[in-house]
């Protein structure tokens, strides 16, 4: 019998393998106006878009993902192509990965996201006297 996943684990899912097969290079955060995004590093030639759309009739929302060059017109070294290249085949395997899913979230799993991310993100800003000693 199949295990059933909830639309909440599905997304932490999600960000876990975007930050993991991108190396970091791509980062899923939460917005300041209450929704979710995901951040490349500044020298990244490659973006990825969280796209969140209703879904008509339904209480529930459509997450997809897409990618986007973000460096257009640059001039570029073999190094350059080189990690463009890299950053290519990366974001193909991520995208197929993502896409092998259907992610359709209530609003309460998105907001139980965000908040999810919020909390980490403010964990990681500000450390607890534990971890400064």
């Amino acid at each position: 019998m199949a295990e059933v996943v909830s639309e909440l684990d599905k997304l932490r899912e999600a960000a876990k393998l975007i930050e993991e097969m991108s190396q970091g290079r791509l980062q899923v955060c939460p917005s300041v106006v209450g929704q979710v995004y995901i951040r490349p590093e500044n020298e990244a030639y490659l973006g990825l878009d969280m796209r969140i759309n209703s879904i008509p009739g339904q209480l529930r929302y459509r997450v997809t993902f897409s990618s986007r060059m973000r460096r257009m017109g640059a001039d570029m070294t073999s190094e350059g192509l080189r990690t463009l290249l890299s950053e290519v085949g990366q974001t193909y395997a991520l995208l197929t990965a993502l896409e092998s899913r259907s992610y359709t979230p209530t609003t309460e799993d998105l907001t139980a996201f965000r908040e999810e991310l919020l909390a980490e993100q403010e964990a990681k800003s500000f450390p607890t006297l534990s971890q400064t000693i």
